[in-house]
């Protein structure tokens, strides 16, 4: 416990001027090759973080690490399949052995999948709660441990509106990002005390490309979320940095188990 008494409340001088600051610590994003995980990796590289894109495609890893570099951010590339245990634990051994920690986890790997749920194949649903949930608990056990080693750390994982609300023809990922909700609950409720701070982002509908490609299969979902919008328009990858530095610096120090809903109102209407 903090120890109190004259000046506990006093705001020191200084206080602010690296309150948000992120530069040199290490950050892992999932999902990293594309999507909102690219933007985010990007923005880090931008604050000056050394920045770790883990993605299974490689070629999308490989141009968030140039866009990082082209401004003079430091990033690297790591081939990962978030539901493979022994390749997600090696990757966190590899990373805290080469780069000395992580700092930051960014769980953003994730996939939807558009059909009414009388007819959703098992596959599908299979593959979705697999990647969207599985994905990221595995990554948080992982990585998670190295954090709570050192007694410090931040996660943040990727959930949605969709954690919060319905939409049709998207029972499977309603329900993995509805554990995700859970599991970033109950892992910030364990780990508090350790040092290790456990929270969410939920976006809207988002602009990028898993959004373009389930519209392309069918646009019921998104003219349901649109209709209900209070401005019609979708959320930029870019519009959630501002949260992922936030969550990921000392200025969060007293956030955790929550999910800071980047949805322009939605959750309000």
């Amino acid at each position: 416990m903090t120890a109190t008494g004259p000046g506990a409340t006093e705001v020191p001088r200084g206080y602010v001027e690296h309150l948000f600051d992120i530069r040199g610590r290490v950050a892992v994003v999932t999902g990293g090759g594309s999507g909102l995980g690219a933007a985010i990796a990007v923005g880090f590289g931008q604050a000056g973080a050394r920045v770790v894109v883990a993605d299974i495609n490689d070629d999308g890893a490989a141009s968030t690490v140039e866009q990082v570099e082209s401004v003079g951010g430091d990033a690297r590339a790591l081939h990962l399949d978030v539901v493979d245990r022994a390749a997600v634990e090696a990757a966190a051994d590899q990373i805290c052995g080469e780069l000395g920690s992580v700092d930051v986890l960014v769980n953003s790997a994730g996939s939807a999948f558009r059909c009414p749920a009388e007819e959703f194949p098992e596959d599908r649903f299979d593959y979705i709660l697999s990647l969207n949930l599985k994905g990221t608990y595995l990554c948080c056990q992982a990585f998670g441990r190295k954090m709570l080693a050192r007694g410090k750390g931040s996660i943040i994982n990727m959930a949605s509106i969709g954690a919060f609300v319905a939409y049709p023809l998207a029972s499977a990922y309603l329900a993995s990002k509805g554990g995700v909700l859970q599991v970033t609950r109950a892992l910030a409720l364990e780990w508090r005390d350790r040092g290790v701070r456990v929270n969410g982002i939920g976006p809207t509908l988002m602009e990028s490309p898993l959004t373009r490609s389930a519209a392309q299969r069918s646009s019921v979902t998104a003219d349901f979320i649109t209709a209900r919008m209070l401005r019609p328009r979708l959320g930029l990858p870019r519009e959630l940095i501002g949260a992922a530095i936030f969550l990921a610096s000392d200025a969060s120090e007293l956030v955790t188990g929550h999910t800071i809903m980047c949805d322009d109102g939605y959750l309000t209407a």
